[in-house]
């Protein structure tokens, strides 16, 4: 019963943790609209939106705190947290990104013109949010992806120490993840399962949310250059 308790536990965790993320998500895209409806000026509404993100990230990695100390067989975000080797497996993460979305795209026959669903949306987001549509999707957007499909979805569902155990769960993170960057299952699908399986495999590796949040911030990040 104290298993079933624990699970559904966890899964509320990650259902609010997404709760979380959405809601941060509106003042970031949605900013001028959000900002007009509660009569604030700029200022004021920039350092609500940095307060309210600064809030729901430390909920988020709260709940995922709580989650270790109950059960933490890999030793994940254990010190020391900044490690040479580990910020060179960040930037070695970074490179599989980028090569495997290349492949995976290629061999599919896309072509420079061809865009998923969910980068269409983010280009129409991106005209109307501004200059809150980098910060969300280089910063933010990364910490809180990394928490919910690697950090909570790991301890809830693949928190044991074996290797089956380890590629299972870098396996359907991955497609979690994939899913919901394309939930028209369109071809990209398999392209961001790949990449998500690559932040996974940073993850379970290095055993710290911090690099696999490096590597996802460096390859968004190439979208700006």
């Amino acid at each position: 019963m104290k298993k079933l308790f624990y699970f559904l536990g966890n899964i509320i965790t990650i259902i609010l943790a997404f709760v979380l993320y959405t809601i941060v998500q509106q003042f970031y895209f949605y900013p001028f609209r959000l900002r007009k409806s509660l009569g604030l000026g700029n200022i004021p509404f920039v350092v609500l939106t940095a307060i309210i993100t600064i809030i729901a990230l430390l909920l988020a990695f709260y709940f995922y705190c709580l989650q270790l100390r109950h059960s933490n067989e890999r030793n994940f975000n254990s010190k020391p947290h900044w490690q040479i080797r580990k910020v060179l497996l960040s930037f070695l993460g970074a490179i599989m990104l980028i090569f495997v979305s290349a492949t995976i795209q290629l061999a599919l026959g896309f072509n420079t013109e061809q865009t998923s669903t969910n980068q269409k949306l983010l280009d129409q987001i991106s005209y109307q949010a501004g200059y809150f549509f980098p910060v969300m999707v280089i910063i933010v957007g990364p910490i809180f992806e990394e928490i919910i499909f690697r950090g909570l979805f790991f301890n809830a569902f693949f928190n044991k120490n074996t290797s089956s155990n380890k590629w299972l769960g870098i396996l359907l993170s991955g497609l979690i993840f994939g899913y919901a960057h394309d939930p028209g299952l369109t071809k990209y699908l398999l392209v961001y399962w790949a990449l998500g399986c690559v932040l996974a495999w940073v993850y379970t590796t290095s055993k710290d949310l911090r690099y696999s949040i490096l590597s996802h911030m460096i390859f968004n990040s190439l979208g700006f250059l």
